[in-house]
Order: structure tokens, then C-alpha cells, then sequence
């Protein structure tokens, strides 16, 4: 072999030995991956603990309490790389790939995706690991359906659960590549909240958390007369629809309960309304009498300050948004 095709596999079998010395917990052998200097680095976002930045000696220590650990720990089946890019100089290569562990087998859990930077510093003739990146993205975390667009509502890309859903969707589909919602008023509220997201990421715009950048739109009601609920989320730098979604739909309720002080009582009735029912039926649904339905409804609109149903919907299932 040529002296890059050398490196080319030298790199490599370095990146090979550190995942399976991380994934066996051996900390002897990850540890000879990595050269040993103030300057290396070790980034990850976590999907559910965020960011974290480790440098010099603070590396091996943190790895050495964590494989240590006397844990449960149970390994992906298998683990595949794509999109693998290398570029190597004398000294210095640089390694991006997406890394995909196989938690099929494991009902709780979903597959772990990472899009993965490492930098490699060659020392005395060896390849040694000298700084990582690894991002986890949360839309490969989601059960919910999941689709992404463009800024024309061109499809990009879905999730298992909404290849599923979305065909039976009954106010929700695609039409030609584009995903478009039945009813008129719905299909301009969902193109102006795509727009507003993109316009966010466009200028990159800091210090935004998702709450800020997420939209609850009424699709209209279904033949059951119930109402149908998406959300469009900025999430990742991604344009995200996401719908059918009852563990969102029941954090935000109660995060609009909080906001604007409703009782217990009061809760109870803005669920049904949400979801569509008028004051009559959600009195039936809920065993009150239609004059208790009508006091609690009044005091809604008092926290509040709105007065009308459709206006009392779109106010709570936006609670938390803050203007960006």
C-alpha cells in the first residue's frame, strides 16, 4: 500500500479500536487511542443532557470513573458508519461520518445516531485521537410522527411513525412531494409557520430555545368531529412537522395551566375544548352541569383576556412562545 493508504487504514483501525474499547468499558485500551496532551478536546450534544466540553487531562478522568462504573450497560447489536469523509495532511487528519448503533433488539429503546468530527494528531509515527465531536440529534429520538421540509413544504424527510400515519392521516398528507394540509385556512397557517421558522434559521438567530420557535396549528376537525393538531418545530436547524403527538400536546396544556393560573377544574375543561368538543359536550364528558362548565369557561376567559373559544385553543397551545 501507498503511504496515504497506510495512514488511511492506520486512521481507521484507531477509530475502530477506541468505539470497541468504549463499548467493551476497557479503559486501558481507549486510553491508548488518545494522545496525551493539555490540548485535546472531547465535545459532545447529548439529546438529553445537552452540551458538554472536556479538555486535557479532565478527559481520561472523566472516562476513567465512567467505565469503571459498576452499571448495567447494554451495547448496541451493531454499529455501522456512513457518509465517512477523510482528509489526511503529515501530521493532522480529520474524520466526519454518521455513526449508527443497532438498539433494535431492545424494545425501550431507538437507535443511537451520531454525526461524528474526529481530529487525529500523528505522534512518534502513530495516529492518536485528539479531539471529538459528536452530535446526537433529537428527531432520531422521537417516537411521535416526524416530518421534515423545506421552506415550501417540500418533503425531506420522515420517520417510521409518520410513513405510517401519514397516509391515513385524515386532514394531513402529501400532495405531489409536498406535504399540505385539507383544509384552506390550515394549509396558509402551515406554509406562514414554515416561513417564520426558516426566516429563525436562516439569520441564526441566538440564545432561541425550541419552546420559542414552535407553533401549534388547528388542522381543522375530523369526520368525529374532533380537532386535529400539528406542530411545526425548528429543532436541529431542521424544519419539523410533527402531529398525532399526545405526550406534547398534554406538556403543553400544562405548561398553559401554569402560565395563566387555571385550577384543576379549569384544566379539565380546556382539554376538551382543544380537542374540539363544544361546552355542552365537554360538560357531559367531564359530569358537571352545563351552568358549572359556563362559570369555569367565564373565569378562563378572565386569566386569560380572551373571549372566544377559538382564540382560547390557539392561546394555550402556544403558552410558552416567546417573541424572537
Amino acid at each position: 500500500m501507498s503511504e496515504t493508504e497506510d495512514d488511511r487504514a492506520a486512521i481507521l483501525a484507531v477509530i475502530d479500536a477506541e468505539t470497541r474499547a468504549y463499548l467493551r468499558r476497557d479503559y486501558d485500551a481507549w486510553e491508548k487511542c488518545w494522545h496525551d496532551g493539555p490540548e485535546i478536546r472531547r465535545i459532545h450534544a447529548h439529546a438529553g443532557t445537552g452540551i458538554s466540553i472536556i479538555q486535557g487531562p479532565e478527559i481520561r478522568a472523566q472516562m476513567r470513573r465512567m467505565l469503571s462504573k459498576n452499571t448495567e450497560w447494554l451495547p448496541p447489536e451493531a454499529i455501522r458508519r456512513e457518509n465517512l469523509n477523510l482528509v489526511i495532511s503529515p501530521e493532522m487528519a480529520w474524520v466526519t461520518y454518521d455513526q449508527i448503533g443497532d438498539m433494535s433488539g431492545v424494545l425501550s429503546e431507538m437507535a443511537g445516531h451520531y454525526h461524528e468530527l474526529k481530529i487525529l494528531q500523528k505522534v512518534d509515527g502513530s495516529w492518536k485521537l485528539a479531539c471529538i465531536v459528536g452530535t446526537q440529534l433529537r428527531t432520531d429520538h422521537v417516537r411521535a410522527p416526524l416530518v421534515e421540509v423545506d421552506a415550501s413544504l417540500r418533503l425531506v424527510w420522515m420517520n417510521e411513525a409518520a410513513k405510517e400515519r401519514l397516509p391515513h392521516h385524515p386532514l394531513l398528507g402529501l400532495h405531489g412531494n409536498h406535504l399540505r394540509a385539507r383544509d384552506p385556512d390550515a394549509r396558509n397557517e402551515l406554509q406562514s409557520a414554515v416561513a417564520w421558522m426558516a426566516e429563525i434559521r436562516d439569520r441564526h438567530t441566538p440564545c432561541v430555545g425550541e419552546d420559542a420557535v414552535t407553533r401549534a396549528l388547528s388542522l381543522g376537525q375530523d369526520d368525529a368531529g374532533l380537532t386535529q393538531i400539528c406542530w411545526a418545530i425548528l429543532r436541529d436547524g431542521k424544519l419539523l412537522i410533527t402531529f398525532d403527538d399526545s405526550d406534547r400536546l398534554e406538556r403543553q396544556l400544562n405548561s398553559a395551566a401554569r402560565v395563566y393560573g387555571l385550577s384543576d377544574a379549569q384544566e379539565r375543561l380546556v382539554r376538551h375544548l382543544v380537542e374540539g368538543r363544544d361546552l355542552s359536550s365537554a360538560a357531559g364528558a367531564l359530569e358537571i352541569s352545563p351552568n358549572t362548565a359556563k362559570t369555569h369557561l367565564q373565569r378562563i376567559y378572565d386569566k386569560t383576556g380572551v373571549r372566544a373559544q377559538p382564540a382560547l385553543v390557539r392561546l394555550l397551545l402556544n403558552a410558552d412562545r416567546r417573541g424572537v
